[in-house]
């Protein structure tokens, strides 16, 4: 193997690694203080930011399936953090918005994360990686573009 492919496999296994790392010291942090795992709060996060949604919206900003929101979207409804109501435009189609007490518990979570010091952002250039991994998503969202689905 040509040390661009040990590179190129080095990132890969590294990034991997970094990511499940990450997301398992941001959902300890947010399971014992806020009582909800990565997943829903990311859910809840992007809800937020596109605003009142439809599901398969939802779906394509997290880049999962419709079903998967589906099961994220029960719990979040049950501890009235989200709400579902049906589409104005299409009786078929339902829009999430989140509720007073979702954006509370957002504000109160990535309050908590920002004052957490747990010690994983030490040594590290945030605005050089913050661009280098923009760069890297660009990438790989052209290059996901250009490809097409076989099944």
């Amino acid at each position: 193997m040509d040390v661009a492919a040990l590179s190129a496999q080095r990132l890969v296994l590294t990034l991997h690694r970094a990511t499940t790392l990450v997301d398992r010291v941001a959902d300890t942090h947010l399971r014992n203080m806020h009582d909800v795992t990565l997943s829903m709060f990311a859910a809840l996060v992007t809800i937020h930011e596109i605003g009142p949604a439809r599901q398969s919206k939802i779906a394509q900003a997290l880049d999962v399936s419709r079903a998967a929101v589906t099961q994220r979207l029960v719990e979040l409804v049950a501890r009235g953090l989200v709400e579902v109501t049906p589409d104005a435009t299409d009786q078929r189609a339902n829009r999430v918005a989140v509720t007073r007490k979702g954006r509370e518990l957002l504000d109160a979570a990535w309050k908590g994360l920002a004052e957490s010091d747990d010690g994983i952002e030490d040594g590290i250039d945030l605005e050089a990686l913050q661009s280098a991994l923009d760069t890297l998503v660009a990438n790989a969202a052209r290059y996901l573009a250009g490809q097409e689905v076989t099944a």
